[in-house]
């Protein structure tokens, strides 16, 4: 018997590559939870919906980057005065503002979520 005469009896499994194991065999029917598989164990398609939803992440830290610039224009812009460097300066200016850019960042992502228009549950009181 050769490698071909499986795949001339079954047209639907070619013969797979010797060495090498065979990709429908990972991730057969029977692999699949039972809700999943249709007729005879072939896979069914189940149509999902899926929520497009703003990575919260980026949004933050997008305010936080926007902070340091702003910082550190300030800082350059600002002469030393009050025996402040401009470093220091620069530092204290960063965390103020990185915490309200993180916290506005944050706003707008939530403010973006709602606006996305995704439907929503009612709820009980």
């Amino acid at each position: 018997m050769s490698e071909q005469e499986p795949a001339a009896r079954d047209p639907q499994h070619p013969a797979e590559p010797a060495g090498q194991p065979a990709a429908s065999a990972a991730a057969g029917p029977a692999d699949q939870p039972a809700d999943q598989r249709g007729e005879q164990g072939r896979t069914r398609l189940v149509q999902v919906t899926r929520r497009r939803a703003p990575r919260y992440r980026a949004f933050v830290l997008a305010g936080v980057v926007v902070a340091l610039l702003a910082a550190a224009v300030v800082a350059v812009l600002t002469p030393p005065s009050g025996g402040y460097s401009q470093r220091a300066l620069f530092g204290y200016l960063f965390v103020v503002l990185g915490v309200v850019g993180a916290l506005l960042g944050g706003l707008v992502a939530v403010l973006v979520d709602r606006a996305s228009g995704r439907p929503r549950r009612a709820g009980r009181r």
